[in-house]
């Protein structure tokens, strides 16, 4: 057997100049290492962002404190929000590090963001492009070395970039969400990566990232289980991924809750007791659900033009389709990148819309239907909206050289698509103002996230000043209440369980704890639930007076967000040995 033994040449300049029409975007848009870079700026950026007052909200605090009992080889769920086996996966492996962990976990969901709104900006960009590629016109008689003629080309992509970028990074919830620990935005990430590892003819490693998700949302096993079966229809090889990766998703929702002290389903019964704000109680919680929440998560001009890429892209596959036997409509698969591209954008924009309805028809049944678990659905109907301005552009471009006989013998094809892009471009920014009140309030945002800062400053100040967590849990009977969204904070620097941080209680008409004449508790944690100073103090004053006129003798100290309140002394009815003089 013999091999060619010539040495490879460059290539000439003649074949540089006929590279094949898209090779530039190409090499932007595809190969696996853009993900390590992508991940790598978002860790980056979620870094950098713990500069500003930081802290975990809720639902992270409970997860910190979940995964710092599995370290230890416990766990106990009660008293906590649902079980949620993604973010606890996270917190088990951070507990390692002491007392780094909340802000390491901080790091990982605004990550988790930061690669969700990047890559919306990359597949509404690769999508664009796409729809453009097959467009040779634009690629005759250019030098492909040309930066200003590639930049042209580029032009609706970006903008469609930028457009999808913009509309979830400033969506209503990513960013606050994000910012104290959610991990929506993680499973948004996740989700779009997947996506784009399917269009690039990974659909294993797509059902394999996805996982993640799944882990996450439950609504997601609807989608990702029937792509599960897809897979294994497609690709018999796969049987064993799909299954093996379904059972371990099953197990790992399931499992620990009973573990730790609940019951199987103990999640379910967790998710239909919502807040009193939830629009679960509306008198329409469906409606409710999808008119005043998801609708207003992204701007009116996406949301609609998403809605227009869906029926334009529908039209033209099913003209694509016609004459294909009803039976071999499975089989059927799109020819060139155009047709790729509007099935993957049509796709998104009604897995965005019919994940809005899923979580409508849940709140219908009871359950929260909180503003956070649509952000999966934003960010689908960001990329499909942002790319319609973008081939919105490339239409506009090719059409008014088509009608416009004077057009196409004056202004060549490139100048025509960056006045089309510059046109879409302009309609976005300064469309009617009947869009603005869909973009995050920055200034509100903040001022929350400040808050919620300060509360954990000022918690860990005054712990300091009564000499500590173990002087604390010595004081009386060891008796620690707290307003009810900072209990698994107080639980976790306690080293305790949430169910042992008492929440404000239940009072009378006369704001006395029910049931009264019952024991006090010997530290208090009082704030607002909320930074709206307008808000009472929690528990109310009146309850504590009550207290005290019981006998409580408490010491008060304030500081700029939260007051303490002290009694060390026996209570009646408590054993003795409880307490230290």
């Amino acid at each position: 057997m013999s091999v060619p033994t010539a040495e490879p040449t460059a290539p000439s300049r003649g074949a540089e100049q006929h590279r094949p029409p898209g090779h530039f975007a190409r090499g932007v848009f595809e190969g696996g290492r853009v993900y390590a870079w992508i991940i790598g700026v978002a860790i980056l950026i979620a870094a950098l962002s713990l500069s500003i007052p930081s802290t975990p909200s809720y639902d992270p605090w409970s997860w910190l404190v979940w995964g710092r009992e599995i370290l230890h080889g416990g766990l106990h769920t009660p008293g906590g929000p649902t079980w949620k086996p993604l973010p606890v996966i996270f917190t088990t492996v951070l507990a390692l590090f002491g007392s780094a962990q909340p802000n390491l976990w901080l790091v990982v969901a605004r990550a988790g963001a930061v690669v969700a709104t990047l890559m919306t900006f990359k597949l509404a960009a690769r999508l664009t492009w796409w729809l453009r590629a097959e467009l040779a016109e634009l690629d005759e008689r250019v030098d492909r070395r040309a930066v200003v003629a590639r930049l042209i080309d580029f032009a609706p992509a970006a903008i469609a970039g930028v457009i999808g970028f913009v509309g979830l990074a400033l969506s209503g919830n990513l960013l606050s969400n994000s910012a104290l620990g959610y991990s929506e935005g993680f499973a948004t990430a996740a989700l779009l990566i997947g996506v784009e590892r399917h269009l690039d003819g990974h659909p294993r490693q797509a059902f394999a990232i996805a996982f993640l998700a799944a882990l996450d949302r439950p609504e997601i096993w609807l989608f990702w289980g029937s792509y599960g079966l897809w897979l294994m229809w497609r690709d018999p090889g796969s049987r064993r991924l799909v299954i093996g990766l379904a059972l371990l998703t099953l197990f790992l929702w399931f499992v620990p809750q009973k573990w730790g002290g609940g019951s199987w389903f103990s999640g379910v019964a967790r998710a239909q007791h919502p807040r009193k704000n939830s629009p679960a109680f509306a008198a329409c919680p469906f409606c409710t659900e999808l008119a005043k929440h998801a609708w207003t998560l992204v701007l009116h001009r996406v949301a609609v033009a998403a809605i227009v890429v869906i029926a334009a892209a529908g039209w033209v596959l099913a003209r694509a389709c016609r004459g294909t036997p009803l039976r071999a409509l499975p089989s059927w698969r799109p020819a060139g990148r155009r047709q790729r591209a509007l099935l993957a954008l049509a796709t998104c924009g009604l897995f965005g819309y019919g994940w809005w309805i899923l979580i409508a028809l849940e709140t219908q049944a009871g359950f929260s239907g909180n503003d956070r678990y649509l952000v999966i659905g934003s960010g689908f109907i960001d990329i499909c909206g942002a790319a319609g301005f973008g081939w919105g552009a490339i239409e506009l471009a090719r059409w008014a050289r088509r009608l416009v006989p004077r057009l196409r013998e004056r202004l060549g094809p490139r100048p025509a698509l960056l006045g089309a892009s510059a046109l879409a471009a302009v309609v976005y920014a300064f469309g009617p103002n009947w869009v603005a009140p869909n973009l995050i309030d920055i200034t509100k945002t903040h001022h929350s996230l400040v808050f919620q800062a300060t509360l954990r400053k000022d918690l860990v100040a005054l712990i300091d000043k009564a000499g500590g967590v173990k002087a604390l849990e010595h004081c009386g009977a060891g008796r620690v209440m707290v307003e009810g969204f900072q209990v698994p904070m107080v639980a976790w620097y306690f080293n305790t369980r949430t169910i042992d941080i008492l929440d404000q209680p239940n009072v009378n008409a006369q704001n006395v704890a029910l049931p009264v004449g019952g024991p006090w508790p010997n530290v208090i944690f009082q704030d607002r639930d909320t930074g709206n100073r307008h808000q009472p103090l929690l528990p109310l004053v009146a309850t504590i007076k009550a207290w005290q006129a019981q006998g409580a003798h408490y010491l008060f100290r304030i500081t700029k967000e939260m007051y303490f309140f002290e009694d060390c002394r026996p209570q009646p009815n408590d054993p003795p040995q409880a307490y230290q003089s």
